[in-house]
C-alpha cells in the first residue's frame, strides 16, 4: 500500500506525460499512480504503456472516448481508494503543475490540521507564469466571485490538491461534474461535509507543450454550474447537506 495515490487524466499529452511521470518518480515518495486515459490520437496511451513497463507502480485505465476531466478524475479517485493509499492526489497532466511542489502538500496533509490541501495561485507567495493577462484577470475575477459566495478557500480552480481517503470518499460519492467543474464542485463538498481545507502557495505555469483542453464553452459552462451550486451550498440543499457530514468515517 503507497502513502500516495496520484491520478493524471490525459486526453492527448503525449510530449508532456513522461516528463510528468519521470519527474514524480524521482522525488523519493511512497507513490502509486494512476493514468486515465480518455482515447487520445496522440500516442499518449503508447507513452503511458511504456512508463508502466519501466516503472511498476503506474496503473493505466483506458476509456473509450473524451468523457470529461471531472468524469476521468472521479474513476482516478475511485481507484486510487481502492488501493487504500493514505491520501489521494490530482495534479494536471501538461506539467503546469511543479513536481516538486509535491513534497510541500504532503507536508501539510501529513499534519493532520486538514483533510483537502491544495495548491494555490492566489495566496501570498502564489503566482502564475506564462498566461495572458486576458487568462489571469478572467481566472482572478472567476475565484474572487467563487470566494464571494461561498467563504472558504482563495482559489476554487485549482486540481492540484491532495486530500484524505474520506475526503476522496465525499467527491467520489457525491459528485455530479462532469468537466472542469468538477473541479470546483469537490472543494464545496468536501466543505459542506463538515471538512477542512488548507491552502499551499504555488506558481501555476501555462503549458509549455501541447494544446490547452480549456475551451470558452468549457469556461462559461463552469462558471454557471458553479454559481448554481455555490447556491446550493449555501442554502444546504442536497448533496450539500451539512447533516450527512456525520456519517462520515472517523480520521485515519
Amino acid at each position: 500500500m503507497a502513502e500516495l495515490a496520484v491520478v493524471l487524466a490525459t486526453y492527448n499529452e503525449a510530449e508532456n506525460l513522461a516528463v510528468l511521470v519521470e519527474s514524480l518518480e524521482g522525488l523519493g515518495e511512497d507513490l502509486e499512480l494512476f493514468i486515465v486515459d480518455d482515447n487520445s490520437q496522440d500516442g499518449t496511451r503508447a507513452v503511458a504503456e511504456n512508463l508502466s513497463a519501466k516503472f511498476h507502480n503506474v496503473n493505466i485505465i483506458n476509456r473509450p472516448s473524451k468523457l470529461g476531466l471531472g468524469s476521468a478524475l472521479r474513476t482516478g479517485l475511485s481507484a486510487a481508494l481502492a488501493t487504500n493509499a493514505r491520501y489521494a492526489m490530482t495534479m494536471d497532466a501538461d506539467c503546469s503543475h511543479d513536481p516538486a511542489d509535491v513534497p510541500r502538500l504532503l507536508e501539510a496533509v501529513r499534519g493532520g490540521h486538514a483533510d483537502m490541501v491544495q495548491g494555490s495561485r492566489y495566496i501570498q507567495g502564489g503566482g502564475v507564469c506564462r498566461w495572458s493577462i486576458k487568462r489571469r484577470w478572467f481566472s482572478r475575477t472567476a475565484n474572487f466571485l467563487y470566494h464571494l459566495a461561498a467563504g472558504g478557500p482563495h482559489e476554487y480552480t485549482t486540481n492540484f490538491r491532495i486530500l484524505s481517503r474520506r475526503a476522496a470518499s465525499v467527491v467520489v460519492d457525491r459528485a455530479r461534474g462532469c468537466g472542469y467543474d468538477f473541479v470546483p464542485e469537490s472543494t464545496l463538498l468536501v466543505m459542506a461535509a463538515g471538512l477542512t481545507v488548507e491552502e499551499v502557495p504555488i506558481t501555476f505555469t501555462g503549458r509549455l507543450r501541447g494544446e490547452s483542453k480549456l475551451g470558452m464553452t468549457e469556461v462559461i459552462k463552469g462558471v454557471t454550474f458553479f454559481l448554481v451550486i455555490a447556491l446550493q451550498y449555501r442554502l444546504q440543499l442536497g448533496r450539500f447537506s451539512r447533516s450527512r457530514s456525520a456519517n462520515l468515517p472517523a480520521p485515519d
